[in-house]
């Protein structure tokens, strides 16, 4: 209990300290919003005691879009601690409290489900990648329980139908949580330790904090351009391949 205590006191105390610095940037010196962000990350995981084993790097190549499975929101805070970048989010999440103002505060990118709003969602995505950065988004369109990846929502792709001479290079990471205070995980753990299926968020991030440790395994593929065979669904089918098997791969390694 102490630990958790103490864990929250130190987020919630290094969140306020730098919330006004962050406002300053985004609104007055937007060439440096992404510093901040990217420290406070590297400060988050160590409060929350993850630990990341890396396999290969993200591309220095930019505009570079990066397609990731999502387990939880403590992905956010791994891969921002990785690398600069912005984040896809629901729209949904902007209202959400503290979590809301954060993700603005970073960048992020709400979008709107509704099948009436691709093309705002479309025109969002392209006018960030324009400007040579890079970009994380989670194509299963939820969160699942670590041990699987769900099904690709293909509408992310369709910038690239769109835009076919586009230089947006691709580049698939895959998330694995593998083991709690040294020891590897079983699929029941790693179901607990993740944030799905409409669970709540505070039991389960209370779960986190109580773990002395969370090691997790980021693993980065090569990064492509994209090529006028792939029309958005094979593409979207293409880089669930690639993240699935290394998921599969890492979870049967030990």
């Amino acid at each position: 209990m102490i630990l958790i205590f103490l864990r929250l006191i130190i987020f919630l105390l290094l969140t306020l300290a730098l919330l006004p610095f962050q406002f300053i940037i985004v609104f007055f010196i937007k060439h440096y919003t992404y510093v901040i962000p990217y420290f406070y990350h590297k400060i988050c995981r160590r409060i929350f005691g993850i630990k990341i084993k890396t396999f290969g790097k993200v591309s220095i190549n930019l505009p570079n879009l990066l397609i990731s499975n999502h387990a939880s929101y403590l992905d956010i805070i791994i891969l921002g601690s990785l690398f600069k970048t912005s984040f896809v989010a629901k729209k949904e999440i902007s209202k959400w409290p503290l979590f809301g103002i954060l993700a603005k505060l970073q960048n992020t990118i709400f979008i709107d489900r509704r099948i009436s709003s691709l093309k705002n969602q479309e025109n969002k995505i392209m006018k960030h990648l324009n400007k040579k950065k890079n970009l994380v988004i989670f194509p299963e369109g939820t969160s699942s329980d670590g041990n699987r990846v769900l099904p690709f929502k293909s509408s992310l792709f369709n910038i690239f139908e769109k835009n076919l001479n586009t230089k947006i290079s691709i580049q698939t990471i895959t998330i694995v949580y593998k083991k709690i205070n040294g020891i590897p995980m079983n699929r029941t753990e790693r179901k607990n330790i993740t944030w799905h299926s409409n669970m709540d968020l505070v039991p389960n991030m209370l779960n986190v904090l109580k773990k002395l440790s969370i090691e997790v395994e980021i693993i980065f593929n090569e990064e492509f351009l994209p090529n006028k065979e792939y029309d958005r669904k094979k593409l979207a089918l293409y880089c669930w391949e690639k993240i699935n098997y290394n998921l599969i791969n890492s979870l049967y390694r030990k």
